[in-house]
């Protein structure tokens, strides 16, 4: 685990870990692979390289309403760090409820499942969904304190959410408006439930499963389908002043695809989950 930041070089560019993380394993041998990193208790992040801050950018895929009903101004710590580390780190996984998966019962997390949980960014875990966008924020803030980290954690902003797509999509073309990767109605895949079992997900089938269970790019798991993710971008609907991206499992992949914008309540949901981001 490294000591302090530290800047290692790859064939196809340079990755920052850092301090108290080290590369994972099973992490990739190229930038573009995805370069995962992990901490001591097995959380997982992936770097995402930005050449210039002109590259850490929104873009306006397809959207509930106008795209252009949905605004963020560039966050000032974000871009510092973007800035002077060319790249940030975004969860590898969904945002998982460690509590409710160690504990297995239930399954997953139901309407009454605590807030105060704790995260988890590994695969096989419960889904941190039923939490508000105000949650969200101060969960993943909450990440840093939690794990003990010198690096900062957010919820992913609208900035790091098409920034990371334009990453994915130099490997996978249209990840962006279709990303049949992901945990769809209409696609199918064997996974492994919350118990450990193998299971088969049917077409037609709105199945809620553990992160990590579908297809990833670049190291990258679930950011199309499973659980619509909340971001800090804002909608212009007074009754519906959030914004959550990448889709959910009970539609399908073409129609809510990863990059695609939807409008949130100030409501909990089983369908409303999140993901984190992390900038030293």
């Amino acid at each position: 685990f490294m000591t302090k930041n530290t800047e290692v070089t790859y064939p196809d560019g340079t990755v920052w870990i850092p301090e108290g993380f080290k590369v994972a394993d099973d992490s990739a041998s190229t930038v573009q692979g995805g370069v995962v990193i992990e901490d001591k208790d097995g959380n997982q992040f992936v770097w995402v390289p930005v050449a210039t801050m002109a590259d850490y950018k929104r873009t306006l895929y397809a959207a509930e309403g106008s795209s252009s009903g949905y605004s963020e101004a560039l966050p000032e710590d974000e871009k510092t760090s973007v800035t002077t580390y060319k790249g940030f780190y975004i969860g590898r996984y969904e945002a998982g409820d460690k509590d409710s998966t160690e504990a297995s019962t239930p399954a997953l997390r139901t309407s009454s499942s605590s807030t105060s949980n704790k995260i988890s960014i590994k695969a096989n875990q419960a889904p941190y969904n039923y939490v508000t966008r105000t949650q969200a924020v101060s969960l993943a803030e909450g990440f840093k304190t939690q794990q003990g980290y010198k690096a900062k954690t957010k919820l992913v902003s609208s900035y790091a959410w098409d920034t990371t797509i334009a990453f994915l999509q130099k490997v996978n073309s249209d990840y962006g408006s279709s990303s049949e990767e992901g945990n769809y109605k209409n696609t199918t895949f064997s996974y492994t439930d919350i118990t450990g079992a193998r299971q088969t997900k049917e077409k037609s089938s709105p199945v809620l499963v553990p992160t990590g269970q579908t297809t990833p790019v670049c190291n990258i798991y679930d950011m199309g389908g499973n659980v619509w993710a909340w971001t800090t971008e804002s909608c212009s609907r007074t009754d519906y002043p959030y914004a959550k991206r990448g889709g959910y499992c009970n539609d399908l992949f073409a129609g809510y695809p990863a990059g695609y914008r939807d409008d949130g309540s100030v409501n909990a949901y089983v369908y409303n989950g999140f993901r984190l981001t992390l900038f030293m």
